[in-house]
Formats: structure tokens, sequence, C-alpha cells
């Protein structure tokens, strides 16, 4: 789907038409989902997450002005929903995950095989999730930098950087073999 069809969805959601909330949901639901489990690390909790997510979004989705943001305004919802359940778990004190799983619960097992998998692994968490977002996600970096409330500039250096170290670790790994 393109992003003036998603556009169009959302106009047409804020008009109360159901079946464009019917698509948009059917669209974003896995990548929230992905995203939720990411930072999470519990594809359970994820999903109800996202659910409330989506409940508070139906409440509010007149606030939203321009329909070009409607994708960084979902992401960055779930992403402090997220952030407001952890804050409540270590509140009730309990025990996240190991952060290696938490990080790398996105992947399918077949990418878990591949090298990539491994290099992904290695890198700071910031920088992990700024290329989950731009390249399984699809994320513009504008979009990212209003995703994590970050100067675009950082954005485009995590991603740099990113890039530079896994082009390292897999040429590495090439000269090995």
């Amino acid at each position: 789907m393109t992003k003036a069809q998603l556009d169009l969805l959302v106009l047409a959601w804020q008009d109360g038409r159901s079946e464009a909330f019917v698509l948009l949901y059917q669209f974003y639901q896995p990548k929230l989902c992905h995203f939720a489990a990411y930072l999470l690390g519990n594809s359970a909790v994820a999903e109800d997450l996202v659910q409330n997510v989506w409940l508070k979004l139906s409440r509010r989705l007149q606030r939203l002005e321009d329909p070009r943001l409607f994708a960084s305004w979902l992401y960055k919802a779930v992403r402090w929903e997220v952030l407001d359940w952890q804050k409540s778990a270590s509140q009730r004190r309990q025990v996240p995950l190991d952060e290696t799983t938490e990080a790398l619960l996105w992947y399918t097992p077949a990418e878990q095989d591949s090298g990539l998998y491994q290099a992904i692994a290695t890198l700071a968490p910031a920088e992990q999730l700024v290329l989950l977002l731009h390249y399984f996600h699809q994320c513009e970096l504008t979009e990212i930098a209003l995703i994590l409330n970050l100067p675009t500039g950082t954005v485009k250096s995590r991603l740099f950087r990113a890039r530079q170290q896994l082009k390292q670790q897999l040429d590495g790994d090439y000269d090995e073999q």
C-alpha cells in the first residue's frame, strides 16, 4: 500500500468509516506487534499493548491534523505504551527477559541462522532500534526521529554507525572463510 493510500485511509477513518480502520489495522498490526515485541522481549504482552494503543488511538484520532504523520504517531504511541508498561512492571518487581533475547525476538528462525542476525545482535540497542525501524518497518529518517524523540542527525549517525559495524563484521566473517 502506498503512503498516499494510507493517508486517504486515515482521513476516511477520521470521517467514521470503519472499513478504513480495518484496512489500517490489517496493514499496521503485524508491524506494530513486531516492534513492540522487539522493545519488550515478550510477544504476548506486546500484542496486548498494541491492542491498548489501537483503543487509545481510536479515541484520539480527531486530534491528528496531518494524516502523513499517522505512522510515526502510531509507532510513537506503541513506544510510550511499552515504556509505561516497563515502568509499571519494574514497580511490580518483575524480572525482565535477558537483554539478548529481547533484542532478537523480531527475527524469524531462518534469519536467526544467518550471519546478519548474529552481526545485528552485537550492535548497541539504540542502533538496533534505528535499523529495525528503517529497514524492517520502512520508516523514513524523519519518522524515526519523531518516534524516538531524537534529532534527525542523531538518527542518521546511528544508522551510519550501525551500517559501518555490520559491514566490518560481515566482511570479517567472509575473510575468515
